[in-house]
C-alpha cells in the first residue's frame, strides 16, 4: 500500500526544486490547457495544485473566475499559489478524504491522481461535484509509466491500463463519448544519479526507501547498461462531461 507520509515528505522536500525539473508536469499541463482552451469556467476546482504549473494556466485562460479552489497534500502550496492569483482558497488535505458540497464548471488535476488507491472511484466523486454540463479535465500516468524504474528497483504505482478505463466507460463512470488520449515521452540523462536526482527532485521517489547500497549500485548498473540513462513517461488524458 502507498504511504501517504512518505508521498507529503519527498513532495515537501521537492517544492524548491520542482518548477525547474518538472519538464514533463508542463507539459501535461499544456495538454489539459488544449482540451479545454474553448471554455470560459467560472467555478473552478483543481486537485493537486502543489506549486501551481497548472494553476496559472487556468487562471490565465480564465481570468475572471469568481471561485477557485485548489487542493493539495502539501501545505507550502499555498505560498505559490497566493503569488498567482490571492482568490485560490487553498485548501490542505488529501484528496482521497475531501469532500464537498459546491458544484464546479470546470475541474482539473495535473499528474496527481495516480497517487490516489483508487482512481476510477475519485473520477467518479470528483465528477458528482460538477454543474450539468461541467467539464472534468486530468492527466495521470498509464500502466508501464516509468518501466526502466520498475526494471531496475522492481517498484511502480499501480497505475490504470486500458482495460480499466474501458471498464470505467462500460460501468458508466466515464461517458461513451469521453475524450482519452495517450503518449509516451522519453528523458535521457548522462548518468543513473541525474535519473535519480530528477526523480527527487520532482518528488517522484515517493515509491520506495531503499534499504542498501547494493540495491541502489544494482539499479544504477541496469539503467546505465540496459537503458543507457533513459525514462519513459507514459501520460494518460481524459476529459469527460457531467450530464
Amino acid at each position: 500500500m502507498l504511504d501517504k507520509t512518505l508521498v507529503k515528505k519527498n513532495f515537501k522536500r521537492s517544492i524548491l526544486t520542482y518548477n525547474d525539473n518538472a519538464c514533463i508536469q508542463k507539459h501535461t499541463a499544456d495538454k489539459i490547457i488544449e482540451l479545454i482552451k474553448n471554455n470560459e469556467f467560472q467555478n473552478i476546482l483543481e486537485i493537486g495544485s502543489y506549486t501551481g504549473i497548472l494553476t496559472s494556466k487556468i487562471t490565465e485562460l480564465n481570468p475572471k473566475f469568481k471561485r477557485y479552489i485548489a487542493v493539495d497534500i502539501v501545505e507550502e502550496s499555498a505560498f505559490y499559489l497566493n503569488k498567482i492569483n490571492q482568490k485560490i482558497e487553498f485548501i490542505n488535505e488529501d484528496i482521497e478524504h475531501f469532500k464537498t458540497d459546491i458544484k464546479f464548471d470546470l475541474i482539473v488535476s495535473n499528474a496527481s491522481l495516480q497517487w490516489c488507491s483508487e482512481f476510477g472511484e475519485i473520477f467518479k466523486n470528483l465528477k458528482s461535484c460538477l454543474n450539468n454540463g461541467g467539464v472534468i479535465a486530468v492527466s495521470i500516468f498509464n500502466k508501464g509509466n516509468l518501466p526502466e524504474i520498475k526494471e531496475a528497483f522492481g517498484v511502480e504505482l499501480n497505475y490504470p491500463d486500458e482495460k480499466y478505463i474501458l471498464d470505467m466507460k462500460a460501468s458508466g463512470i466515464l461517458s461513451s463519448d469521453s475524450v482519452i488520449k495517450k503518449e509516451s515521452i522519453s528523458l535521457e540523462f548522462k548518468s543513473p544519479t541525474e535519473v535519480l536526482r530528477h526523480l527527487k527532485n520532482t518528488g517522484v521517489n515517493s515509491l520506495k526507501t531503499y534499504n542498501s547500497i547494493g540495491e541502489i549500485k544494482r539499479g544504477f548498473k541496469i539503467l546505465n547498461d540496459r537503458f543507457n540513462n533513459k525514462i519513459t513517461y507514459k501520460p494518460l488524458y481524459i476529459k469527460d462531461i457531467s450530464r
